[in-house]
């Protein structure tokens, strides 16, 4: 049963009082169909407003207007009439007893129209993904305007937040990679359309931008592409600066466009050997084996011009850095040392000089205690975080309390995006250490009484919430079993067992089972590292011996019993499934195979209503080897449990080789269909459906994919 267009029509307008509009509201949750008319309708609105409007004949003006009344004057050249068809003749009553009827016929005369203007407009993969647009101007000193436009469901949405990441030239320190972030909520003005202002200071040279419902739920990342700001200049082209941060931003939040971009630098800075550096790194894994030779050449000869330009002129530190690493990686080392003293000699507090000087350091045979010596004047001139990072490393060595406290606040001060992994890696070393092992504990309950702020900076930009709280509790497991060993050491065995529980809590981890239930068993408590090795032992997706060798007195496997086994998969299967995902998704979908034959993803997924398990993806070389391996590791698991593996990718590979996964029958999804319909947002993503077609989980993480899947089919 479908909605009418009127009522359609009406909901995009808002014209509907409340109680209909909910109703019209949460229809439009379930049926495709409808969802998809009243983007149309959007659509249609959005490209009329931004078409030219020009002056109709007056034969047919005067049918429409009383002649009484004065004809609005056109900002536009009016329509030549000369030799244009008779007017057609118009309904009376009812053509001007409604704008809603004016509407519909009007919709009914330029729907041809209409689909070149939103072509035009958006472009065709944006008219077939629902044509969303987030927009960032530059307000105001330290203000940034942010207007989102979308068909999409999101147009009903209250309000939506935007996340942004922004680059600020900084005159000691131009690698920075991390990029400050602000986040700011956009207020609905509209049916899809929602505004906001940010505080962005007045440098920014470059933003990255993603958008996002109130709750973090669904991502909106322009197809993994990210909305952008760039400074530009006098003439509205981007600026040098703008360029940089753009390239260093899309290695860390896009790398499969950063090849793009470097090309594209290189062509509007062919001076700037930063952009060479990245084009020549990008090209030399895309070309054959058979063109390298002929490639090196011709940045070598790159290499000679750019190396005489800055001899003649005045480059500044990033110029110098660049040129070192360009000519570094030409093998050059004639020029990379030639211009390495000329950096140290000119600009000696440079961020790049001090990267320079770090390397330098881990090679040579100096003592731990004279490497911390030059780190601290490194650290007196200008407070890198690479240095914090490498003065903290060497610490341990020294292991002396107060040197590695100073060191460790040094380091969490400049890691400005803390990891999942963040605290753990750094209480596991902390914890090697018997002289340290004080301060490991103060380190790992600072950390545990941090409670992330899950819209802040720790969150990547394409990354739900559901994810980052499930990333969250697997490193806090982590954390807290550190903190059980510690205080069992010191002979606190209830504050020891509180903190082994709490790390069996937080999520399901074999791994985390496996050193717990070494510890109990070293504690003489076997009945529960039984428990714990049974709950380890039926994961279905890794095997238990990998765990049992990496962990703190590991718990030897034991022959457990049908009963303990079963109880075991029962409790795995309760956790597993507690807050899977229940949405509808549309299968009928338009994708196409290999060979270029169109089909539906419901098709491709077959017929038989499997458990599905879905690997969607910007291009099939972004999917990593070792997402392969495990699905190959894990294959007869799959096969004998009846679930079915899909890949889709929305473009092809552009250089395919003999990767693990090369051979993988991808399925392509050229017009976002399965994007749009999955509610997909960054470049990997893994999707379970289950035997009725609901998609159940959603997520960034092949191994909890795999056993949702497999617990599923169960």
């Amino acid at each position: 049963m479908h909605i009418d267009y009127p009522t359609l029509s009406a909901f995009a307008d808002g014209d509907l009082d409340g109680a209909r509009a909910a109703s019209v509201s949460a229809h439009l949750r379930e049926c495709a169909a409808c969802r998809e008319e009243i983007q149309f309708i959007r659509a249609l609105g959005d490209a009329l407003r931004a078409l030219p409007a020009p002056s109709a004949p007056r034969s047919v003006i005067a049918r429409i207007v009383p002649v009484d009344e004065p004809l609005p004057v056109a900002e536009v050249p009016p329509v030549e009439e000369e030799g244009a068809a008779p007017a057609p003749e118009l309904p009376g009553e009812g053509w001007a007893s409604g704008r809603r009827g004016w509407r519909l016929a009007l919709a009914a005369g330029v729907a041809g129209l209409m689909a070149v203007g939103l072509v035009v407009t958006f472009g065709a993969e944006r008219v077939m993904a629902g044509a969303s647009t987030l927009t960032l101007e530059r307000a105001a000193a330290g203000a940034m305007s942010l207007r989102y436009e979308t068909l999409s469901t999101w147009a009903e949405e209250d309000g939506v937040r935007a996340r942004i990441r922004y680059w600020i030239p900084d005159s000691l320190r131009f690698s920075q990679d991390e990029g400050r972030f602000a986040q700011v909520e956009l207020s609905r003005e509209a049916a899809g359309r929602f505004e906001g202002v940010a505080d962005l200071p007045p440098g920014t040279a470059y933003a990255a931008a993603t958008i996002e419902d109130l709750e973090g739920t669904y991502v909106d990342s322009d197809f993994g592409r990210f909305w952008e700001y760039l400074e530009t200049d006098a003439e509205g082209r981007p600026t040098l600066d703008a360029r940089r941060y753009q390239l260093l931003a899309a290695i860390d939040l896009n790398a499969p466009r950063a090849a793009a971009l470097a090309r594209e630098a290189t062509s509007a800075f062919p001076g700037e050997a930063l952009f060479w550096y990245w084009r020549l790194t990008f090209e030399q894994a895309e070309v054959p084996a058979a063109s390298v030779d002929s490639l090196l050449a011709a940045h070598a000869a790159r290499l000679s011009a750019l190396d005489r330009a800055a001899r003649d002129g005045d480059p500044g530190p990033v110029a110098i850095h660049a040129l070192i690493r360009y000519a570094g990686l030409l093998e050059r080392t004639d020029l990379a040392d030639y211009w390495t003293g000329e950096l140290r000699a000119r600009h000696p507090r440079h961020g790049a000089t001090a990267l320079l000087n770090l390397q330098d350091i881990l090679p040579s045979q100096a003592s731990t205690e004279e490497k911390l010596e030059i780190l601290e004047r490194d650290w007196a001139r200008g407070g890198a975080p690479t240095t914090a990072s490498l003065g903290l490393r060497y610490s341990y060595e020294l292991a002396d309390p107060v040197v590695t406290g100073r060191w460790l606040d040094r380091h969490e001060a400049g890691a400005w995006r803390q990891g999942f992994s963040w605290g753990a890696t750094e209480a596991r070393d902390l914890i090697e250490v018997p002289a340290l092992r004080p301060l490991a504990e103060r380190w790992i309950l600072d950390r545990l009484s941090d409670e992330r702020d899950w819209v802040g900076a720790a969150r990547d930009l394409d990354q739900s919430r559901h994810d980052f709280a499930l990333e969250t509790r697997r490193n806090r497991a982590h954390l807290y079993l550190g903190l059980a060993r510690l205080r069992l050491e010191r002979d606190d065995l209830v504050g020891g067992l509180d903190a082994l529980e709490r790390s069996i809590e937080q999520s399901w981890d074999p791994q985390v089972f496996a050193r717990a239930a070494g510890i109990h068993r070293s504690l003489g408590s076997d009945a529960r590292a039984d428990r714990l090795i049974s709950l380890a032992q039926v994961d279905p997706v890794r095997p238990l011996e990998p765990h049992l060798a990496a962990g703190d007195d590991p718990a030897a496997p034991q022959a457990l019993s049908d009963g303990q086994l079963a109880a075991a998969r029962t409790d795995m299967r309760g956790r597993i499934l507690a807050g899977l995902l229940d949405e509808y998704v549309n299968l009928d979908v338009g994708v196409r195979t290999g060979a270029g034959v169109e089909t539906t993803f419901e098709r491709a997924a077959g017929a038989d209503r499997s458990v599905t398990l879905v690997l969607h993806t910007i291009r099939p070389d972004v999917v990593p080897d070792e997402a392969f391996a495990l699905l190959g590791l894990n294959a007869e698991r799959l096969a004998s449990a009846g679930v079915r593996t899909v890949f889709v990718s929305e473009q092809p590979d552009p250089s395919p080789s003999a990767r693990p996964g090369a051979a993988a029958p991808f399925h392509y999804d050229p017009d976002h269909e399965v994007w749009t319909a999955f509610r997909a947002w960054r470049e990997l993503q893994y999707f379970v459906l289950d035997r009725s077609g609901r998609l159940r989980h959603r997520g960034e993480d092949l191994e909890a994919a795999l056993r949702v899947s497999l617990v599923l089919a169960m």
